[in-house]
């Protein structure tokens, strides 16, 4: 589960990074012609989070973090998917502002919640190994 956990971290970290750098491209009207490119890395990025949090579920982090995690995992393409119906006009900078905050927001909190199941396996060898010694 390490093994997994620390691979599905690095694609969070990796593919939110492109997230960010993407989206910000846009917001100054370059690389427009990767939207769709954006997506699909959004997709990725959407299940690598997926999977972190049934990670966290299965190393027992916290049901709260857990339930938190999974109201984001569908808030994230959500809103990212309806965004451009949302508040359109002059308004819709807020929108955007709040996908990137939401999108920063899931990058930290899969981040973190990965670093929880690695801190909670390494307790969970070190009170095995305590265990063996007897």
């Amino acid at each position: 589960m390490n093994l997994a956990t620390t691979i599905l971290r690095w694609v969070v970290r990796i593919t939110g990074l492109l997230q960010l750098v993407l989206g910000l491209a846009f917001w100054s009207g370059n690389l427009l012609q990767y939207v769709q490119f954006h997506m699909l890395a959004g997709f990725v990025f959407t299940l690598a989070f997926l999977a972190v949090v049934v990670l966290a579920a299965i190393a027992r982090v916290g049901l709260g973090l857990v339930l938190a995690g999974i109201v984001w995992v569908v808030v994230v393409p959500v809103l990212a998917m309806t965004q451009t119906q949302i508040l359109p006009g002059d308004l819709h900078w807020i929108v955007r502002v709040v996908h990137l905050l939401v999108g920063v927001g899931a990058i930290a909190f899969a981040d973190r919640l990965a670093g929880m199941v690695l801190a909670r396996r390494a307790q969970d060898a070190a009170l095995a190994t305590e265990a063996a010694r007897g």
